[in-house]
């Protein structure tokens, strides 16, 4: 049988079984399901009580100051089986030219701790070389100790702390950095 897959469905990389694709509007409701499942990490970042809309609004539209929808890379990580298990959220050249920002990274909890977040990190850091990236910057919440760890064994590091407020909660954030070696 013969098709053509419109840019939404085409996969951006793929992780062994998994690929991951952008989202859209369209995907709403799955992303919405997928929130419901990762209620912990909704709520780590913008307090009580917590609102699984909120993961639609950081993949589809959230954005720092001076960016367009067109530098940011809302995405999806679906299984062998089609569903939606994880979301990646990057902006392009944001807070400099050649430096992604990744505001979101995140795996239903059953995906979690068997190697799935550090291997999407490879292939999201070969995609990001591919468009010529050098740096990579997140900002992990200081109530996120795992987070913390994690983004360390991804080889960030430390670059200043920052106090923001989301939702109805203000915390500090680590705000990290890691090279994009060209190899």
């Amino acid at each position: 049988m013969w098709w053509t897959t419109t840019p939404r469905e085409q996969t951006l990389f793929e992780v062994g079984e998994y690929r991951v694709r952008r989202v859209s509007e369209e995907d709403a409701p799955i992303i919405r399901k997928l929130g419901e499942r990762c209620l912990e990490h909704i709520e780590l970042h913008y307090g009580s009580p917590p609102d699984p809309s909120q993961m639609i609004r950081e993949l589809l539209s959230d954005l720092p100051p001076n960016k367009a929808l067109g530098d940011k890379f809302g995405m999806g990580v679906f299984d062998g089986a089609g569903r939606l298990v994880g979301a990646i959220d990057v902006i392009r050249d944001y807070p400099e030219p050649r430096e992604w920002y990744l505001g979101l990274l995140v795996l239903d909890p059953h995906h979690r701790n068997h190697g799935l977040g550090a291997k999407l990190m490879a292939a999201l850091t070969q995609w990001l070389r591919q468009r010529e990236a050098v740096y990579l910057r997140l900002a992990v919440s200081e109530h996120n100790e795992g987070g913390q760890r994690f983004w360390a064994r991804m080889g960030f590091e430390p670059v200043k702390q920052v106090i923001a407020e989301f939702g109805n909660k203000q915390s500090v954030f680590h705000v990290m950095r890691r090279a994009l070696e060209v190899r």
